[in-house]
C-alpha cells in the first residue's frame, strides 16, 4: 500500500514537474520583450528621479534606457492605438515630436527585436506619480499580404473612383496588367478597416468578379500626398503616385455639363 502511496505521490510530483517544464519551455516569446523592458526602465532609479513625485519620463528617456539596457531592441514608434502589422520597411524611428512627448501620452510601442528580426505592439500603462512605463504585454506582429485573385480566374474588373460612374474592364490583357501593377505593392503599419476609408482623397474601387461574385475589392486612395491600397481586414499597402495614376488612366474622364 505504502509503495502503491509513494508510486502516486512520485507520478504527481513527476507530472507536476513535466508541466512547470513545459510551461517555461513554451513560454510564449511575447513576455521576453516585457520582461526586458520593465527590467531596463526599472533603472530609472540610477537616474535618482525615485523621491520626484511630478516626474514624467520622455518617451525619448525610455528609447535612451532601452537602449542601454537592452539593445537588442529598438522603439519604433508610439501610438495611443495598437499596432497590428509589422513595418514594411525600417527607414525611420521616432519623429523629434514623439521624442519629446511624456511616455504616459501613449499606451503602446512598436518594439524591434533586432536578434530575432521580429517586430511587437507592446502594451504599457504610464499612470501614477512618478510616471514610469509598466509593460505588459506584447504581441509579434506578422507581415500582411495583399490577397490577389489568379488573373485566370477573374472575369471582370470594374473601376470606380469617387461618386463617378463604375467602368467594367473584361480585357484578359488590361486585367492581367491591372492585377501586376497591384502585386508591386508594400504593407504598413495599419489593419485595413471594415468598409469604404474615410476623409481620404480621389478612392478608387476595384472590385474582381468571377461568375457574377465579388472575389476581391480593394480601394486605392491619396492621403497627404500619399498613395494606398487597403483591402478589409487585410492590411494597409503603399503603392506609388506612378502605378497608381495606371490605373487611373484605365477610368475615362467625363466631362459632366451642368
Amino acid at each position: 500500500m505504502k509503495k502503491k502511496l509513494f508510486l502516486i505521490i512520485t507520478s504527481i510530483v513527476l507530472i507536476g514537474t513535466i508541466c512547470i517544464w513545459l510551461l517555461a519551455k513554451n513560454k510564449p516569446a511575447e513576455q521576453m520583450p516585457v520582461e526586458r523592458l520593465n527590467e531596463a526602465v526599472s533603472h530609472y532609479t540610477d537616474m535618482n528621479i525615485n523621491d520626484d513625485e511630478a516626474y514624467s519620463l520622455k518617451v525619448s528617456d525610455v528609447q535612451m534606457l532601452v537602449t542601454t539596457y537592452a539593445p537588442e531592441y529598438t522603439v519604433f514608434g508610439v501610438s495611443a492605438d495598437a499596432y497590428t502589422v509589422r513595418p514594411g520597411q525600417m527607414d525611420e524611428t521616432l519623429t523629434a515630436e514623439e521624442q519629446d512627448l511624456p511616455i504616459c501620452n501613449f499606451d503602446y510601442a512598436l518594439l524591434y527585436d533586432e536578434k530575432t528580426d521580429k517586430f511587437y505592439n507592446v502594451k504599457f500603462e504610464g499612470k501614477g506619480k512618478p510616471v514610469i512605463p509598466d509593460f505588459i504585454e506584447a504581441k509579434e506582429l506578422n507581415t500582411y499580404e495583399l490577397e490577389l485573385p489568379d488573373a485566370g480566374a477573374v472575369d471582370s474588373l470594374t473601376l470606380k473612383k469617387n461618386s463617378d460612374m463604375p467602368i467594367v474592364i473584361n480585357g484578359k490583357d488590361d486585367m492581367a496588367g491591372i492585377l501586376g501593377i497591384l502585386e508591386d505593392t508594400k504593407p504598413t503599419t495599419k489593419s485595413g478597416e471594415i468598409g469604404t476609408p474615410v476623409r481620404v482623397e480621389n478612392i478608387i474601387n476595384v472590385d474582381f468578379t468571377s461568375k457574377e461574385n465579388v472575389i476581391c475589392r480593394l480601394f486605392l486612395y491619396e492621403d497627404e500626398g500619399k498613395y494606398f491600397i487597403e483591402q478589409t481586414n487585410n492590411g494597409v499597402y503603399t503603392i506609388s503616385k506612378e502605378d497608381y495614376d495606371l490605373i487611373d488612366k484605365y477610368i475615362p474622364y467625363i466631362n459632366y455639363e451642368p
